[in-house]
């Protein structure tokens, strides 16, 4: 075992492997807290799968993830596609394949691959995306395929999907005025959408079976505070609750109250019980300074490599991480409405923590030549 342990060297951004460590002993204590022995025991097994994955990834040389990032594309939308065929339906959204006994969430897959797939294509095509035609063809409709696929079921991961496509356009320097004009257009198709799923539900949820719920948490949160308190939902009433119990120094360690109360307290809503537990400085500010770090090394890394393409995937894949943990930490206080994002590696879960440590892993092999000066042009 001694043996085992001094053979791991951990290559690569040190400080991002600080905190990677740093939120699995959040995790570990939160997920214990919330759900006790039985399920930390699984879970346990899942991080430790994930930071293996996340071992493992972070020595592959960054260049081969451009034709990882095709193959994975390909095979998300095959995945996506099957979801609406044989897909799983887990608390009354069908978002899962089950394939020998285990179950995944394919937007998982989609939400990685598409990112390493347009990083491809926008280091590879950066001469000839300067014409919107070719930029529509390269970017555009690769990115909407796979919206669109994950739209009917999980509308959040879609339009999460997409800010971060918009991101990646903006950091290749993409023309400022083809950018507005993507956004324009996207919001112009979610409000068409909500317009379609307000006055015609029973057509919308033919096609889109979680339309309603989109509908009912839109309007709870552009209300006015009167009616807003009234309609809130049951969940973010009760992390708010945790939230505020939490105060300035929290109750401490294993010693929440609203964890029996608040459903997913171990997975969408474990901030609200993080707050509740260790306060606002252990609890909320320092998690929140640990996201904030993990976004600027990358950027550092990004600054540092001279690949357009390993310096994309470094921006691009760690906004991603991050934007995911400020809309979970937002939902869990009441700012924004329900999502159901996890908050990465520190929420409890299955996929969602393989995919959060692959992704960090390739931020860490994108360091690791770097460091080493080792550079590759994609």
């Amino acid at each position: 075992m001694l043996k085992v342990l001094k053979n791991i060297q951990l290559e690569g951004d040190k400080v991002i492997w600080g905190v990677v460590f740093a939120l699995s002993i959040f995790s570990i204590l939160l997920v214990y807290s919330t759900a006790g022995w039985d399920f930390l025991f699984n879970h346990l097994i899942k991080l430790f799968i994930g930071l293996f994955f996340l071992y493992q990834v972070h020595k592959i040389k960054f260049k081969y993830f451009a034709k990882i990032g095709v193959l994975g594309f390909f095979i998300s939308i095959v995945l996506l596609i099957l979801v609406f065929i044989m897909g799983v339906t887990v608390n009354g959204a069908s978002r899962w394949l089950s394939i020998a006994g285990f179950q995944f969430q394919p937007s998982d897959i989609a939400k990685l691959s598409i990112l390493l797939f347009m990083a491809r294509q926008l280091s590879k095509y950066r001469a000839d995306i300067k014409n919107f035609k070719y930029l529509s063809f390269y970017i555009l409709f690769p990115l909407f395929v796979i919206c669109a696929l994950i739209l009917p079921n999980n509308f959040s991961t879609s339009a999460l999907i997409f800010l971060n496509g918009l991101v990646l356009m903006y950091v290749a320097k993409i023309n400022i005025k083809h950018i507005i004009s993507i956004i324009s257009v996207g919001l112009f198709g979610a409000s068409l959408i909500y317009i379609v799923a307000k006055t015609n539900p029973e057509f919308t949820n033919q096609f889109m079976p979680r339309s309603s719920t989109w509908v009912s948490r839109i309007d709870s949160y552009f209300v006015d505070e009167k009616k807003q308190e009234l309609n809130q939902d049951y969940q973010q009433q009760q992390a708010l609750v945790a939230v505020y119990n939490g105060g300035f120094s929290g109750k401490g360690p294993g010693k929440s109250t609203q964890r029996n109360l608040l459903p997913y307290s171990s997975s969408d809503f474990i901030f609200a019980i993080m707050v509740e537990e260790y306060g606002l400085i252990f609890g909320a500010l320092l998690p929140i300074l640990l996201y904030l770090i993990l976004f600027y090394r990358a950027l550092r890394i990004a600054n540092k490599i001279t690949s357009v393409f390993g310096g994309l995937l470094c921006v691009g894949l760690m906004f991603s991480l991050v934007f995911q943990a400020f809309i979970n930490m937002l939902v869990s206080v009441g700012v924004l409405p329900v999502t159901g994002q996890t908050l990465p590696l520190i929420s409890m879960g299955g996929t969602s923590i393989l995919f959060t440590c692959i992704t960090v892993g390739i931020i860490l092999s994108v360091s690791n030549d770097t460091s080493d000066r080792r550079y590759e042009t994609a």
